[in-house]
């Protein structure tokens, strides 16, 4: 196949081509340089898409098998991983948190329902990984009121939760304790101008989240406490974020690196006491105090082989029509990687399922996927019961 074209470098350039513009228009114009290499550069893109199918059909490679395209996109297998001798390093990349139930031996709860914090990231190797963190509570702050001493946490402590479980619309987990702990700390109000220095604030642990506004505001309304007169608190820290109160406690920073050391952890398998939840390739539970953080620097700062898939797609929608996925159907899945063809939309879909399983992509990014492209994905094969 020839590929030999003119040099756009010459010094007499490419040849001019005078094209018309209108029957009602006989000035002649000549075809600009841009025009004449957005014609060439679409003739070479199409040169280059034949030889690639040549090159496919000369190595015998079925261009149409998606087990072999999805071979080629797997992540590698993970090392055998000894809890024992061998520390968990990876560079994490999301977190968040779910509700489930105690382990034995972390500290906070041992018992009942608890947030357990979720950390995903990939090793250098490649490898997914995710981290279930245990033991990390939320809190917030209020000012001790005057004259309280240590001994008046507990009695705050009782009047508190006895309010918070008052305050319950529904109590379907029967939490007879949503506060946890009362305790006098020293801190400094860092609104405003203030020159008094720490004072003693308490600092009041509850069970789930979702207490922490609660709490709040049955304070800031005011209680009544040690047969004193009804008494309002400003509180500080129920409105941040849990998932970002834990990263500043632990020191932890967007896509930092984390390590586990060795003894300090449990692996999750299949054949443990305690399955894994994920499709992750290495899966673990840890105490949020053993959670090694380290500042991106040196070492520190390098990348790990994150895999990031961009997808689009494409229905045939009914005319002036918004699809709808109960009657439109998907006919193609653009993910820039590979053509597949398929003879129907049911097994197209199930084929990019079992695809997007053997990439196991750290990110998905694509154009309003989370608003269209997913739920319509998800919803579609929902009714065509894929």
């Amino acid at each position: 196949m020839d590929m030999k074209r003119k040099s756009f470098s010459s010094s007499q350039g490419p040849a001019k081509k005078v094209f018309k513009k209108s029957s009602q228009d006989d000035d002649d114009f000549e075809r600009s340089n841009f025009e004449e290499e957005l014609a060439l550069m679409d003739e070479l893109e199409e040169e280059f898409h034949a030889q690639s199918l040549e090159s496919l059909e000369s190595t015998g490679e079925d261009i149409d098998s998606s087990q072999s395209a999805n071979a080629k996109w797997a992540r590698p297998p993970p090392a055998e991983i000894n809890p024992g001798t061998d520390s968990i390093v990876f560079q994490q990349l999301d977190i968040d948190y779910y509700l489930g139930q105690a382990v034995s031996g972390m500290s906070g709860c041992t018992t009942g329902l608890v947030p357990i914090m979720r950390v995903f990231g990939v090793s250098m190797e490649g490898n997914s990984i995710l981290c279930h963190v245990h033991g990390f509570l939320p809190y917030f702050f209020v000012p001790a009121p005057q004259n309280f001493q240590q001994s008046d946490c507990a009695k705050f402590r009782e009047i508190l939760n006895g309010a918070l479980i008052s305050d319950m619309k529904s109590n379907k987990e029967n939490i007879r304790d949503p506060v946890l702990a009362v305790e006098i700390v020293q801190k400094e109000n860092i609104y405003g101008y203030n020159i008094d220095g720490k004072k003693p604030y308490l600092k009041i642990t509850v069970l789930l989240p979702k207490f922490l506004p609660a709490a709040g505001r049955l304070l800031e309304n005011g209680i009544r406490w040690n047969g004193s007169d009804m008494q309002t608190f400003p509180v500080f820290e129920t409105n941040i974020n849990f998932e970002i109160k834990f990263m500043v406690d632990t020191k932890i920073v967007g896509c930092n690196w984390i390590e586990v050391p060795p003894r300090k952890y449990n692996l999750l398998t299949a054949s443990g006491q305690r399955n894994p939840t994920s499709r992750c390739q290495i899966e673990l539970e840890v105490d949020w105090k053993n959670l090694i953080s380290h500042e991106p620097e040196g070492d520190w700062s390098k990348i790990a082989p994150v895999r990031i898939l961009s997808f689009d797609i494409e229905c045939a929608g009914r005319k002036g029509i918004f699809p709808e996925p109960n009657h439109d159907p998907v006919i193609q899945i653009a993910n820039m990687v590979i053509l597949l063809s398929y003879q129907s939309e049911q097994q197209m879909l199930k084929e990019w399922a079992d695809f997007i399983r053997a990439v196991d992509p750290d990110i998905v990014t694509g154009y309003n996927i989370q608003n269209f492209d997913f739920p319509y994905l998800l919803n579609r094969a929902a009714h065509l019961k894929v």
